[in-house]
């Protein structure tokens, strides 16, 4: 008896046009700046909520490097020229959202949707974590292209691991680390979600995509495996939102549901 074969028909449309949208691919690069202007709100959120009276031009300064510190460092430890350098689209629509939440910090229109509304907390998660993973995405694949060729005894057969590893990390940490001066202060209250959920998606990068044998065993193409890094840092703060639960940390961009009163 000849082996039977069932083909399931897989319903590509709907899917493929979400991962598409989220991977800015094709006719949604538009969503490069949606998700771009959203992540930029979020950190010039948070540099206003630690210093609601923040000298504006000390505020523009945070402000670049809260929203590309993480990429900046992870280029500069492969002496490559930093991101907001090269794209020149950053640094402008940075400072045009910091302007604006600095205008109304006293009114707190948009600053007060983002934060306390629902649609705001989402539009804010969602666009921030496809954001911060794209910068993570761009570093990993920066260090897997440039840094085999410099290992001892290096050659383009090579895989480099530590340094797709931490460049993953530091792009996906959303500027925690910068300014300096701060350090590793986001460590010390225990697990982090920006840094953990970084780590973690830092790993699933160089599985899914770098290493030949994990990148094998896991079968997945380019397209698709960046879409997973993407629902690895999406989908967790969104399950905080409905639920409260937070392994990795709690996310300060989203809240947990509300407790019903008696």
């Amino acid at each position: 008896m000849g082996k039977v074969t069932i083909e399931v028909p897989i319903e590509s449309g709907t899917l493929e046009m979400v991962r598409d949208a989220v991977l800015f691919s094709g006719e949604y690069w538009w969503m490069f700046y949606v998700c771009l202007v959203g992540f930029s709100f979020c950190n010039s959120r948070t540099i206003l909520g630690a210093v609601p009276n923040i000298n504006y031009f000390h505020g523009c300064a945070l402000m670049v490097l809260a929203n590309y510190g993480g990429s900046t460092l992870a280029m500069i430890m492969m002496s490559k020229p930093v991101v907001f350098v090269v794209n020149e689209a950053l640094v402008p629509v940075a400072l045009i959202c910091f302007t604006i939440a600095w205008l109304e910090r006293n009114n707190r229109v948009v600053n007060k949707f983002l934060a306390d509304t629902s649609i705001g907390a989402i539009f804010s998660s969602i666009t921030y974590e496809i954001m911060r993973c794209h910068v993570a995405m761009g570093c990993s694949a920066a260090a897997a292209a440039s840094l085999p060729s410099l290992l001892p005894g290096g050659s383009s057969s090579r895989v480099a691991i530590v340094g797709p590893l931490i460049a993953g990390v530091l792009g996906g940490c959303g500027g925690a680390f910068m300014p300096l001066d701060k350090g590793l202060a986001p460590l010390a209250n225990g697990t982090n979600w920006r840094i953990g959920s970084a780590a973690l998606n830092s790993a699933w990068l160089f599985l899914s995509m770098q290493y030949p044998s994990s990148k094998a065993a896991i079968g997945l193409d380019a397209p698709w495996a960046r879409f997973c890094a993407i629902c690895i840092l999406v989908v967790p703060p969104l399950l905080q939102m409905a639920t409260g639960f937070a392994p990795l940390g709690a996310n300060p961009l989203v809240a947990g549901p509300k407790s019903k009163k008696a």
